[in-house]
Formats: structure tokens, C-alpha cells, sequence
């Protein structure tokens, strides 16, 4: 069998322009080279199967699923040494979607503000059989895993799903239902029973209050 010379990447993202961005600048790259696109988990989970990529690059907030649970599904089907070594690449800057992201099997996280050479070097390191945090993340993650005694009175979003999380940002950048909706792509009647279980399980009591304790977080985490 021929040895493989580059390193092979599928580009998981649900928006064209990123996965077309990623894919121009690895493509001229000595040692790498772009297998596959996907806009979701399904089409991805298929990819994986016929490419077999060594890497395969993924975004938190897909169409109609999350990137963590395609991470869980990538470290957990198939051997153990088939398995493709995983990077984030999300807008999302809060320590807990990297903390979610690492446990789910994750190799590296790292965000869309980042430099295109730090991607690279992302990509390179992991490779490298190595695990990867942006400098400033790797401050908000070690911040986090200490505890600040001002988070103590904040609800703690630890207990929502990774759906639910996503949905308590969005609330608190502003995002109305209808616009949540048509972001994630699903329907209002499923926001709106994630906004009841946000509520009851950060015991809130009403929206007025889900909206202030959303708005709070982001401004703490964002």
C-alpha cells in the first residue's frame, strides 16, 4: 500500500463561505490537503466513512445538531486507531463550549477570530499527536477549572444540555424565538421548549428573568 503523504481534512461547517475560506488556505499547505466538505452530522458521518480523513475539522453550532454530539460520534465509532483527531473551530469564545467540546473526545478548540496561521499551526499540532488551545483560551479554560467566587451567585449553566446552552447564548446577545429558530433551524415550538427547561433548571421564573440571567452570562463570558 502506498504511504499517505498528506494528512487528510474534512471540513465540517454549515456555512459555504468558512468551509470554502478553510479549505483555500490548507489547500497550500505542504503536507495537507481537503478530502471532503459536510454542512451537518449526517452528511459528515458519512464522509468519515468512505474518506477516512486524519482530521477533520468541526463548528459547534450546526444544522439541526451540535458539534459535541458529532465529536462523541467520531470518538466512539469504529477502532480506536481509525478514529479522526478533531478540531473546533466556532465563533463561540466561553470557556464551558470548550470545556464540553474537550470531554467529548475533542484534540484542539479554537476560535473564528483567530489568525488563519493559527489554524495552521492548530492543525499541525494535533497532528503532532498534541492537544491545542488558543493561548487566550487556554486562560479562559484554566480561569474557569479555578472558579471565581463572583460566578457563585450566577445560575450555574453547567447543568444545560449543549442544545440548551446554545439557545441561553443566543438569548443573550438578543435574538428574539423566531430568529433563534431560523439560526439553529429548527422549529419555534422546539426553542420554545428549550426556553422552559432553560428556566427550570436555572430555577427561573419567567422570560424577564431568563433574559436577564442570558444577558448577564454573555457579558461575563463573551
Amino acid at each position: 500500500m502506498k504511504k499517505k503523504t498528506r494528512a487528510s481534512i474534512l471540513i465540517v461547517d454549515d456555512h459555504p463561505m468558512v468551509r470554502e475560506g478553510l479549505a483555500g488556505r490548507i489547500a497550500g499547505e505542504a503536507g495537507l490537503e481537503v478530502c471532503g466538505e459536510a454542512a451537518d452530522m449526517d452528511e459528515a458521518l458519512e464522509q468519515v466513512k468512505q474518506l477516512r480523513p486524519d482530521l477533520v475539522i468541526v463548528d459547534i453550532s450546526l444544522k439541526s445538531s451540535h458539534g459535541v454530539d458529532l465529536i462523541k460520534r467520531l470518538k466512539s465509532t469504529g477502532p480506536a486507531g481509525t478514529r479522526p483527531k478533531v478540531l473546533v473551530h466556532t465563533m463561540y469564545t466561553e470557556s464551558l463550549y470548550a470545556d464540553r467540546a474537550l470531554q467529548a473526545g475533542a484534540d484542539g478548540y479554537i476560535t473564528k477570530q483567530e489568525a488563519p496561521e493559527q489554524v495552521l499551526e492548530a492543525i499541525r499540532q494535533i497532528l503532532d499527536g498534541k492537544v491545542y488551545l488558543s493561548p487566550e483560551m487556554s486562560q479562559r479554560v484554566l480561569s474557569r477549572s479555578v472558579g471565581r467566587p463572583s460566578d457563585e451567585a450566577a445560575p450555574s449553566v453547567d447543568k444545560l444540555s449543549d442544545r440548551e446552552l446554545e439557545v441561553f447564548r443566543l438569548i443573550g446577545e438578543g435574538l428574539t424565538t423566531g430568529e433563534i429558530a431560523n439560526l439553529l433551524h429548527l422549529s419555534t415550538h422546539t426553542i420554545d421548549t428549550h426556553r422552559e427547561n432553560i428556566k427550570r433548571k436555572l430555577d427561573l421564573k419567567n422570560a424577564a428573568e431568563l433574559n436577564r440571567a442570558a444577558v448577564q452570562w454573555v457579558l461575563e463570558n463573551g
